[in-house]
């Protein structure tokens, strides 16, 4: 009985410990979070490079609009603070690059929930691909022992964001146009110039560099740029390339050999029949105007091949005709 009776308080007693574990335990997980106020949040965008050329510098702007408020004494969104988001300058590069801009907020009168849609502004760069899925800025404003704290979640595509995400992404695309010259043929001339005319075009609604750089060639007055929207006369001989780079996806070209027909040359491009590609648009990395120009001739060797084999059969009679003579004559002296 003694024995059951200490068992009993035992267990009382461990009871009540951890009653009071337990009570003490919930107490902690009360304790209220302590939020960071943010002030500035720094989102993060990439310019790709995408073919052969360079990305033109640019400055690349944001629009705001205020999405929604709730559990504020603001009922209006368009009574919402503002906000603001600084322009990202990117240099001319040869490469993909990376640069930061930061948001700045202000400051709130009232808890609540605050939603932006922060959109990037689409530019008129020949060449460039505009980020048009916009970012959602939410800001939930707390009051933490009388004071208002910002506490900030960025999102894309229903996806959160974070400091190693990019809020936005550009891409330049650019190609070369590779101009080549071959002769063939047995009276074509390998060491002679054939003209060629160029014309770039730019893009509709799209600003395009007014002059594009000229790769050398052996013929020393060939232009070393080629104005925008202008016809420019360029020359090659067999095994030749001019090429003329950084030329925005979207640009078109046209260009045209002379007419050598007068000569007897044959001119086929990139396997055609003509001499001339007209309005064609850079959509690759490398954009080919393969001119090929055919001479061939009948060689006069000073025989006529038409009387030839008559004058063998001739020939062969005259054989024949002397070796029975000369048999007939050796079997008379016999």
């Amino acid at each position: 009985m003694k024995k059951t009776k200490k068992l009993l308080a035992c267990l009382i007693a461990a009871a009540t410990m951890f009653t009071m574990g337990s009570t003490a335990f919930a107490e902690e997980t009360e304790t209220p979070t302590t939020y960071t106020d943010q002030s500035k949040v720094t989102i993060k965008k990439q310019y790709n490079l995408e073919g052969q050329g360079s990305s033109p510098a640019e400055d690349f702007t944001f629009e705001v609009d205020k999405t929604s408020v709730s559990d504020s004494a603001i009922t209006d969104p368009n009574e919402m603070p503002d906000i603001s988001v600084n322009s990202i300058h990117f240099d001319e590069k040869s490469a993909t690059s990376s640069a930061s801009t930061e948001i700045t907020l202000p400051d709130y009168s009232s808890v609540g929930v605050y939603t932006y849609t922060i959109t990037e502004v689409s530019g008129k760069t020949a060449g460039v691909i505009y980020d048009t899925t916009p970012v959602v800025l939410k800001v939930t404003v707390v009051d933490e022992n009388g004071v208002l704290k910002r506490i900030v979640s960025l999102k894309k595509d229903n996806k959160k964001l974070d400091k190693n995400n990019n809020a936005f992404t550009n891409t330049y695309r650019a190609g070369t146009l590779d101009i080549s010259k071959n002769v063939n043929g047995n009276l074509g001339d390998k060491s002679k110039y054939f003209a060629f005319d160029v014309t770039l075009n730019g893009q509709s609604g799209k600003d395009t560099a007014k002059s594009f750089s000229v790769g050398k060639t052996s013929y020393g007055e060939n232009p070393e740029t080629i104005i925008t929207g202008e016809k420019t006369t360029f020359y090659l001989k067999h095994g030749e390339t001019l090429d003329i780079k950084n030329l925005p996806y979207g640009l078109t070209y046209t260009v045209e050999e002379h007419d050598y027909t007068s000569d007897d040359y044959i001119t086929t491009v990139n396997n055609n029949d003509g001499r001339t590609l007209e309005n064609q648009e850079v959509d690759n990395a490398t954009q080919a105007a393969a001119f090929t120009n055919t001479k061939n001739g009948k060689i006069d060797t000073g025989i006529n091949l038409t009387t030839l084999p008559y004058i063998l059969v001739f020939a062969g009679v005259i054989v024949i005709a002397g070796a029975a003579f000369i048999t007939r004559r050796r079997k008379y002296e016999d």
